[in-house]
Order: C-alpha cells, then sequence, then structure tokens
C-alpha cells in the first residue's frame, strides 16, 4: 500500500510540474525541495482536504464558473483541495496549491495563480482559517492529474515536450501548439521502419482553436494541418540495413526526388472527440530514364524467366526495382475516454479508406557514364512491368483501433488494417515516465507481395521528456 501511495504521489507531481509554465517554475522548485527535505514518509501523499466552509465554497465556485467551466458540472459541496508543503514558521505550515477540484472540475497550478490568486492566498495560509477537514491517507487522490490527452507520447498538455526513437522524433516548444516532427517508415499502409525505404520530416500547425470548455483541454485545437517532405532511404544490393544489421533486409524503394507531404485533422466542432483524417503523400518525380541512379541505393530484383523487353531502348533491362509511389488515407476518427472524471482508460477508433500505389521499373546500365553502379530506372517502354494498387475492396479498407492507460504504469497498444496489412504497435516503461520501449510488428493478411516482408518486427527505446 505505501508503495501505491509513493508512486501515485510522484506521477502527481510530476503531471503538477508539467502543468506550470515557465513564468511559474518556482512552485516546481519549491514542491521538488520539499520532496528532499521533508521525511519520505511523512510524504506518503501529499496533504488534501475537503473545504466545508460556506462563504469559501461559494466564492471557490464562481471563481471556477467565471473561467468558464461548465455549471453543471460544479459542485460547491465536494471541494477538494491538494497541496504541497513548502514553508514551515512559526504561524504553522504554509502551502503551495497542486489542485483544486470542484465536483467533476478542477484548476491546476498554473489556472489557480492566474485567476483566483486571492483567494488561494487564503487557502493557502497554513493556518487554514476556515472549516475544513483533512483527507486520511487510506483514501489515495482521485487521480485528476491523470489528463485527457490524445496522444500519450505527443501530449498537449505541456509547454515542451521532446520524443526520440528509432520510428518516431517529435518536438514541441512553447504554448504555439506546433509541432516538428520525423519519421521512418510509412505505417498508414503498414510499411513500418526500413521496409517503407522512405521516411518523412513536416510540420504540424493548429488553425483553430477549440472554444469548447468541455473538451478544449483535450483537444486545444479543431483543426491540425500537416505539410512536410518525404524523402527515399538507401540501402545495399542485398537489401540489408548497413547499421541494423538484425533488421530483415528491405526489397522496396522510396521514390526518387522526393515527395510532398500533407494531412489534416479537422475534430467537429459540434462534438469534438468526433473528426476527419486525411492524409496524402505524393511523388514530386516520376520515374524517368533520363536520370542516372547509383544502383547501390536501390534493391534490384533478378528478372529471372520473366519475359520483360524494351523495344524503346538499345537492350532489355538486366533487373527490376519496386518503387513505392503515390499513398494517402481518408478515415473518420473517434476519440473515447471511459471515465471523463478519471481519464486513465483511452480509446481510439478509425476508419475509412486508404490508397497505395507500387510501381515496379526496369533496371539498364547507363552505357554512357562509366562504372558499373550507374544505371537508370524506366517504365514507358518497357513491357512486361508490374504495378500493384487496390483492385478489391479489402485493399481500400483502412481500420485502427488504439487503447492507451496512464495510470501508474501507463502503457498503450493499437491494431491497424491497410492495406491488408496487419500493424500492431505497443509501448511499455521502462524507467519513470520518461524511458520506454516500443516495438512494432506488421504482416500481409494476404499472400505477399514479392516487396513484402512477411513478419517484420522492430523494437526501440524512447526517449520522453516533458516541461
Amino acid at each position: 500500500m505505501q508503495r501505491m501511495y509513493r508512486l501515485t504521489l510522484c506521477f502527481a507531481l510530476v503531471i503538477a510540474c508539467v502543468y506550470v509554465p515557465t513564468s511559474a517554475q518556482t512552485f516546481a522548485d519549491t514542491a521538488l525541495t520539499a520532496l528532499k527535505t521533508i521525511d519520505p514518509e511523512i510524504l506518503q501523499y501529499f496533504p488534501r482536504w475537503r473545504v466545508c466552509e460556506p462563504d469559501l465554497q461559494f466564492q471557490i465556485r464562481q471563481s471556477f464558473a467565471l473561467m468558464g467551466y461548465p455549471k453543471v458540472n460544479l459542485d460547491d459541496k465536494a471541494i477538494v483541495v491538494t497541496a504541497a508543503p513548502v514553508k514551515e514558521g512559526e504561524q504553522g505550515q504554509d502551502f503551495e496549491l497542486i489542485l483544486i477540484e470542484c465536483g467533476s472540475e478542477r484548476m491546476v497550478a498554473s489556472e489557480i495563480s492566474s485567476n483566483m490568486k486571492r483567494l488561494a492566498q487564503r487557502i493557502a495560509d497554513g493556518k487554514r482559517p476556515y472549516c475544513y477537514s483533512e483527507i486520511p491517507p487510506s483514501a489515495p487522490p482521485s487521480a485528476p492529474q491523470i489528463a485527457e490527452i490524445i496522444n500519450f507520447m505527443e501530449p498537449t498538455n505541456v509547454t515542451h515536450s521532446f520524443t526520440l526513437s528509432a520510428f518516431e522524433q517529435t518536438l514541441k516548444i512553447g504554448t504555439s501548439g506546433f509541432w516538428l516532427k520525423a519519421s521512418l517508415g510509412t505505417d498508414q499502409i503498414g510499411y513500418t521502419f526500413w521496409s517503407s525505404g522512405e521516411g518523412r520530416v513536416f510540420l504540424q500547425r493548429p488553425l483553430y482553436e477549440n472554444s469548447d470548455p468541455g473538451t478544449r483541454k483535450a483537444i486545444p485545437y479543431l483543426i491540425n494541418a500537416r505539410l512536410g517532405f518525404g524523402y527515399r532511404m538507401t540501402g545495399s544490393l542485398d537489401g540489408q540495413s548497413r547499421l541494423l544489421d538484425f533488421i530483415p533486409g528491405r526489397k522496396l524503394d522510396g521514390s526518387a526526388g522526393g515527395k510532398l507531404v500533407g494531412g489534416l485533422d479537422f475534430y467537429m466542432p459540434f462534438h469534438p472527440q468526433f473528426g476527419l483524417g486525411i492524409n496524402v503523400e505524393l511523388p514530386l518525380q516520376s520515374i524517368s530514364a533520363e536520370r542516372s541512379v547509383d544502383a547501390s541505393t536501390y534493391f534490384v530484383t533478378d528478372i529471372g524467366n520473366r519475359r520483360i523487353t524494351a523495344p524503346s531502348y538499345a537492350v532489355d533491362p538486366y533487373a527490376t526495382a519496386t518503387i513505392l509511389r503515390s499513398t494517402g488515407q481518408v478515415t473518420l476518427f473517434y476519440n473515447l475516454w471511459l471515465d471523463r472524471k478519471k481519464p486513465e482508460n483511452f480509446f481510439r477508433f478509425d476508419a475509412g479508406i486508404s490508397y497505395a500505389e507500387v510501381q515496379e521499373a526496369g533496371v539498364f546500365r547507363d552505357t554512357t557514364i562509366v562504372g558499373f553502379n550507374n544505371i537508370f530506372l524506366a517504365r514507358n517502354g518497357v513491357n512486361g512491368l508490374v504495378t500493384w494498387k487496390p483492385n478489391e475492396a479489402l485493399d481500400w479498407i483502412y481500420a485502427k483501433i488504439e487503447y492507451r492507460n496512464q495510470a501508474a504504469f501507463p502503457f498503450g497498444i493499437s491494431m491497424q488494417l491497410s492495406n491488408q496489412i496487419l500493424l500492431a504497435r505497443a509501448y511499455v516503461p521502462i524507467f519513470g515516465d520518461w524511458f520506454y520501449l516500443e516495438g512494432r510488428y506488421s504482416t500481409p493478411l494476404r499472400d505477399a507481395r514479392p516487396f513484402e516482408i512477411k513478419n517484420f518486427f522492430m523494437f526501440s527505446p524512447v526517449l520522453r521528456l516533458n516541461f
């Protein structure tokens, strides 16, 4: 039981510090100092008490109402204060307020200091000159510090956020809502990490603020737009990564010349938990015989007994390469917290359509340039090449379900079906709330195409820092 209290308090303190903006970092510092200087046995739980002074109850309720909190959720008979002891003197021990709950609504430290400063001084007075009742240690906190967020690895309720893994890298700076993101692989169509042969870098920008007080903490913006570019990864002729030899060799290449990457998430104003997502990735160059490429950066396949001819060229191709071209998705999604008062369990559901196109190109030796590694790719004027794109109903289906638990042991799992490929993802904490281990597994549910890997598994440590 004591261990549970310690974990709860540590988690509460981290979230409380996260909620404090840069201008109010003194509270985070004093709270951390208090944890280090006071006997840890005393700090098995934060001081918590119920306010029973009628006049004070009324003033706290009015402060919540003036802040725009739904009056239907406010209850002046259910006001709970959570604090941290920060100073002890002759008059008693003063407190730094972490959280004030009124009914099912709550204010965090930054909101308290900004919107009810004078009232907060009275509540935090060490003598507590008003009617109150202590909450004994046998009643653990109700965990309101567990916030409603859409993406645990990309929280919107912090000022700065940084995530680093082999799969993705994200950076959020300040309160602008801008995110800079980079990723490897094309997860939207089931080709994760190295297997797709491409990566991307893009900027996500908020366009329209959410004015609904009931959902704006979890969904601060109703429209988020993404714009960036995709690039082709390189690899050796045998398809093996030179740095990550334990990963299955890839057989698919990204498009030369890069891609235009764009997308939009639109949350419905009448019900922000529900929304529409659009994602598009378009190659910027066609497969052209006019451009020579380095053969060592492509995975090529011998033609074997296939009949591939090139009447427009002096010789037939000696090999083929498969190139990932246009991809895109249009989906409807819904975000669901099982208990809005205690949002530990989160579900997200996505359903829509997905498109993926892979083109086969002939590989020709470029005799105009000295050196075996110089080749060119061509499609026009070459007979017998294949194009893979949706040609039956199941190829178009996109469906995904995600579950996240963000209690004392935050973890997440998701399952996705797209392009008739099953993609599973899971992450679990290793050290505290900042170091995780993430794994991804994909496998086609139909006969694997020549460039697909039947069972692709990859894991990576994840560094997660929030301020």
